[in-house]
């Protein structure tokens, strides 16, 4: 996977002070993504993956009507899954040296959602927690269809859309965890993505 340089990121950042998000379409090379996608693949063939929840720790419920689909955490084991977080750790150094955030980690999970399930509309900083400062999401969907649905949604604080995104492959989205009302919408196909999290201290 190719690694991007820390000063590649730099529009990102700026996005993100002017807008809350970024947006950045082929952000990753279609050999990486594509690699991805099939190590997701075949861990959800090997049962590695769980139920989605929703919330944090002891509080993490599982229900489907408001989370569907299955996540698996990304590991140092997984060579995919290595290879990405390290290419992420340039998006970290690269915030923290223009936005000042005091970024100190990043985790990510494989997210599989089947054909009919959505995530409805929430937060990604917990109640009791500020840890989580950015979110991102890097889609894995090969040649997706654009009435195919599984849109990202982001809304502002009156509940008006300020961005409606298809989980095209290699597009990769960065929002500010608090603040920004996000949901997926229902899909005609099964979808892959990764969402991740830059945190900082708890």
């Amino acid at each position: 996977m190719r690694t991007t340089a820390e000063s590649d990121w730099g529009p990102a950042a700026t996005a993100l002070t002017d807008c809350g998000y970024a947006v950045m379409p082929h952000a990753m090379p279609e050999v990486g993504w594509l690699g991805l996608r099939a190590e997701a693949e075949q861990l959800l063939a090997d049962d590695a993956f769980s139920a989605a929840g929703v919330g944090r720790g002891e509080d993490v419920r599982k229900e489907s009507a408001i989370r569907g689909g299955s996540v698996c955490w990304l590991e140092p084991s997984m060579p995919a899954g290595a290879a990405f977080m390290a290419w992420m750790e340039g998006v970290r150094v690269s915030l923290n040296r223009d936005l000042f955030l005091g970024l100190d980690t990043f985790d990510a999970q494989y997210a599989h959602t089947p054909t009919g399930a959505s995530y409805g509309t929430h937060v990604d900083r917990h109640h009791r927690s500020n840890a989580r400062v950015v979110s991102a999401v890097i889609y894995l969907n090969s040649d997706w269809p654009v009435d195919a649905g599984g849109e990202l949604v982001l809304y502002d604080a009156h509940d008006a859309p300020r961005l409606t995104l298809s989980p095209e492959g290699g597009t990769l989205v960065l929002f500010m965890s608090e603040g920004t009302p996000h949901e997926a919408k229902k899909a005609t196909l099964p979808r892959w993505s990764i969402a991740g999290w830059f945190r900082t201290r708890d």
